[in-house]
């Protein structure tokens, strides 16, 4: 992993840190990476909840997890909803700050709400060990239907979240002949007691005007993912809206941010008798981030950037590098990130 990691304990810091700021928890204390300097101007990071802004005037709140101006200070500080959801039509995910997409059969969702509620999330599934990886950096409520392995449930307790589950709490969720267990993101929070505090910011966000990356940055107006068993996902830049729209769906989902994550996907043996295996990502380690964003300064279409992320330990957000080694600034607003396995195609057109 490129730099080198120090501590300290303001939040968010000055806007004079620039491209080497990102935040990792190690319980609820960030952390600074020194990445290599960008050689153009550097982005500004959105405040934090409680920041003062370089300038000495204190800054407006802002939700941790869209890096977007937060209706309150206390609902910047609320505690993060995390629900897991499979099927071939899911409900909800337009809502989320963050979506975690793995390639498993069904397809299966990590949605990490904050910033915004969802009145219906679903159909909820079972855990699996990816959700501990993904999460426990977020320390958060965490909604879920069971589990297809009891060591996956006794996992769970190794991990920094509030388990909120069906199995704990069945009258939080309701089942549906057509869309099979629902939940909404207030009545986790309820049972919750908004206990917790305000997950830590996963991503470095840029000002009006700033720059995706440092290098190599191309733009871009349409993307291709083609994920081996899972068929071809399509996003198109909406220009107007300066947002990625994945087409093809029954629901409208609008991305400030979408990440092709390359990792290893690992099957556990669930019953040797019966041969059952289940496939989960890895998203412990390093590999290559193929990033896309909104509109550079002055230009049209989206942007794109191809370099690596990087994430030692559970408890650390995730990190993505350009080439020059600098940190990726991403657009405020949601971020839709697609756990790619090996054999994942991804191609862009227009400009």
């Amino acid at each position: 992993m490129p730099g080198s990691r120090s501590s300290w304990r303001a939040g968010w810091a000055a806007a004079g840190l620039g491209a080497g700021l990102v935040v990792a928890a190690c319980g609820q204390v960030p952390s600074l990476v020194t990445a290599k300097a960008p050689a153009t101007s550097s982005p500004t990071p959105a405040a934090g909840p409680g920041v003062v802004a370089s300038d000495g005037s204190p800054s407006r709140p802002t939700a941790p997890l869209a890096g977007l101006p937060a209706a309150s200070a206390a609902a910047a500080a609320r505690p993060a909803v995390a629900l897991v959801v499979a099927g071939a039509h899911p409900v909800g995910l337009s809502s989320a700050d963050v979506v975690f997409e793995e390639a498993t059969a069904p397809v299966r969702y990590i949605a990490v709400y904050q910033s915004r509620q969802a009145s219906a999330v679903g159909p909820i599934t079972g855990t699996q060990p990816t959700d501990r990886q993904a999460l426990s950096v977020l320390h958060p409520l965490f909604g879920y239907d069971g589990s297809v392995a009891p060591f996956f449930l006794k996992s769970l307790e190794k991990a920094n979240l509030k388990d909120v589950g069906y199995a704990n709490d069945s009258s939080l969720y309701h089942q549906t002949t057509s869309q099979g267990v629902m939940v909404s993101t207030a009545a986790i929070m309820h049972a919750g007691g908004g206990k917790g505090g305000a997950p830590p910011p996963m991503f470095l966000y840029r000002g009006g005007g700033g720059a995706l990356a440092a290098t190599g940055v191309s733009r871009v107006s349409s993307v291709r993912v083609a994920t081996p068993g899972n068929g071809t996902q399509e996003w198109v830049f909406d220009q107007r809206a300066d947002r990625w729209a994945l087409t093809g769906w029954g629901q409208r989902i609008r991305v400030a941010n979408l990440v092709v994550q390359a990792v290893d996907y690992k099957k556990i043996g669930v019953n040797r008798r019966l041969g059952i295996v289940v496939p989960t990502a890895r998203v412990i380690g390093t590999g290559r981030a193929e990033v896309f964003s909104g509109t550079a300064a002055g230009k049209s279409g989206g942007t794109a950037v191809t370099g690596t992320w990087s994430k030692p330990k559970p408890r650390d957000v995730t990190n993505y590098f350009d080439a020059s080694g600098a940190l990726m600034a991403f657009q405020p607003g949601p971020t839709w990130v697609i756990l790619a396995p090996p054999g994942t195609r991804v191609s862009t057109g227009g400009k």
